[in-house]
């Protein structure tokens, strides 16, 4: 009887034991767990506040864009308006100037003096059109350059991204 009370009395401390250890297990489990689940709540947080930013950076982006493409139509629309202008300014002071010089031509007194007024009148008239070519191309040239700027600027920025610098 005494060997089958030790033998009682000794599975019964393993067992204990064995509990007690569990227990342990089970606790560092539960707080590794716990430990482990703020973890990943805290980088998923920061993740989530991350790609919020990079998102609020597309969109500002994309709004310079935009404002970028609004800033070169309204140059582009602007430049127009001034050529048109300068082209309807020359046309009215040329036809101005040929009614005069018709009138003028009418006035010759005999074919000599006629042809004379004639080719003074073309070699005139030649020169006025080149002239006037010349300052529209200026213009057009000076409205390109003035459109491309806010795009230009955006292409830069584009640039910068690429290589890792600042944004806009």
């Amino acid at each position: 009887g005494r060997d089958r009370l030790m033998s009682n009395t000794a599975k019964k401390k393993p067992t204990l034991r064995r509990r007690q250890t569990q227990e342990k297990k089970t606790m560092a489990k539960e707080t590794n767990f716990e430990a482990y689940s703020a973890d990943a709540q805290k980088a998923f947080s920061e993740q989530t506040a991350q790609v919020a930013a990079r998102m609020e950076d597309v969109a500002d982006f994309a709004k310079g864009n935009v404002d970028a493409m609004i800033a070169s139509a309204t140059k582009a629309t602007e430049s127009m308006k001034d050529i048109a202008t300068e082209m309807l300014t020359f046309a009215k002071s040329s036809m101005d100037a040929n009614m005069a010089a018709m009138k003028d031509l009418s006035q010759s007194k005999d074919v000599s003096e006629f042809v004379e007024k004639q080719s003074t009148l073309t070699k005139s008239s030649v020169e006025n059109f080149a002239k006037q070519a010349q300052k529209l191309n200026e213009m057009t040239i000076a409205a390109a350059k003035e459109c491309a700027e806010p795009v230009n600027a955006r292409l830069a920025a584009v640039g910068d991204i690429v290589k890792g610098g600042v944004r806009n």
